[in-house]
Order: C-alpha cells, then structure tokens, then sequence
C-alpha cells in the first residue's frame, strides 16, 4: 500500500505542473525467445497530439535483447520514422542495463546511446540517456513504477538539454500477455524555448 501510495504522489505533484495539450503513443508488441538468454520483438507505434485528436506519425522498432547474466543485459533498438508529408527518419539506440533487486522492490540502470542518422538533410540531435528504473513487485498482477530519464547532448555539444519523468503501471494478464501504461512528462533543458510535453503511453505486449 505504501508503494502505491508512494507512485501516486509522484503522479500528482507532475500533473499539477502538466500543460494542457496531451499526446499519445500506442503500441503493440510482438515477442519471441531466440534462446535462453536472447528475446526478439517488433513494434509499431502510433502518435495522436492535439489533445489525442490527430494522427501524428508512426514509427516501427525492432528489439533485441540478451541476458549478459548477474543482472546486466545489453540491448539494440532499430526505429523507423514515417512521418506525414516529411522525409523518413532512422534511429539506433544501444542499451547497456543492470538489474538490482531487494524484497519487492527492483532498481534498473540503463546507460543509452541514441544515435540519429542524417537522412534528406533532417539533422537530428544525438545523446547519451541514463534512465533510473524503481519497480514494486508483489503477487497481484499490478505493478507500479516510476522512471526519471536525464538526456545528455553528444554531438560535439555536451550539455543535459531533455528529462523524462515516467510513472507508470504494468498489468499482467498472464504469462503471455501484458499492459503497460504510464504517464510521461517530457521537459527541455539548456535550450530556448523551455517546452514541456505530456505523454500517455501504452503498450499492449504478446509473447508468441
């Protein structure tokens, strides 16, 4: 109860500074097991902004992980962009992660490079992002978390310019299937005009 208490408060104190315009990003996760240790998914994502109302873009990742064993794990993302009347775009993200846990409680540190190619001339900003993770586990299918995300310029330029603050619930279905949903608020850092954006994320996973 504590727990639950503890990730409502953070929710609250960020939605009392939240703006008015909300975006959304949906999701559907397919997830197979190559091995033991190795796991490979596919996910499309569709973006709403203007108070969820029009379709933004979509893009598409594709997820390897691999179990590097006493709680580390490495992990590359490959996102394609397809964006309404504008050129495509490519991301590749290389995760480095390390998994503590305590009672019921999980702490993960992820060290992210996220490197943007230079495509038709669109010139999107690299960064390094280290991501704290606390996760409340019991034996309900419930599970709250919250995630704060500091982001790094490295392009020549290293300086904190973004920070993501993401409470969030997982629900487990069962050993297949999982919901996941949080709140992010998206803050600049360093740069003019100071923005903020608030997101709701969900993502529906399957394990084939």
């Amino acid at each position: 109860m504590k727990k639950i208490l503890f990730l409502f408060l953070v929710v609250h104190s960020l939605l009392l500074h939240a703006q008015d315009d909300y975006i959304s990003w949906s999701s559907f996760q397919l997830q197979t097991d190559l091995t033991d240790k190795s796991v490979l998914s596919v996910k499309p994502i569709f973006r709403h902004n203007e108070n969820l109302s029009r379709y933004q873009n979509m893009s598409v990742d594709i997820i390897f992980k691999q179990n590097l064993g006493k709680g580390w794990s490495g992990q590359l993302l490959s996102r394609s962009w397809f964006i309404p009347d504008s050129d495509y775009r490519h991301f590749i993200f290389f995760d480095i992660a390390n998994t503590l846990g305590k009672n019921q409680t999980k702490v993960t540190n992820r060290l992210r490079y996220h490197w943007a190619f230079e495509i038709a001339g669109n010139t999107d900003l690299d960064f390094f992002r280290w991501a704290t993770n606390i996760s409340f586990f019991n034996k309900k299918k419930l599970r709250p978390y919250v995630t704060i995300e500091p982001w790094l310029r490295a392009d020549g330029i290293y300086q904190f310019q973004l920070i993501r603050y993401e409470p969030g619930i997982k629900w487990i279905f069962n050993e297949k299937l999982s919901l996941d949903f949080q709140y992010r608020i998206e803050k600049t850092i360093n740069r003019e005009p100071d923005n903020q954006v608030n997101v709701f994320v969900i993502n529906l996973l399957y394990k084939i």
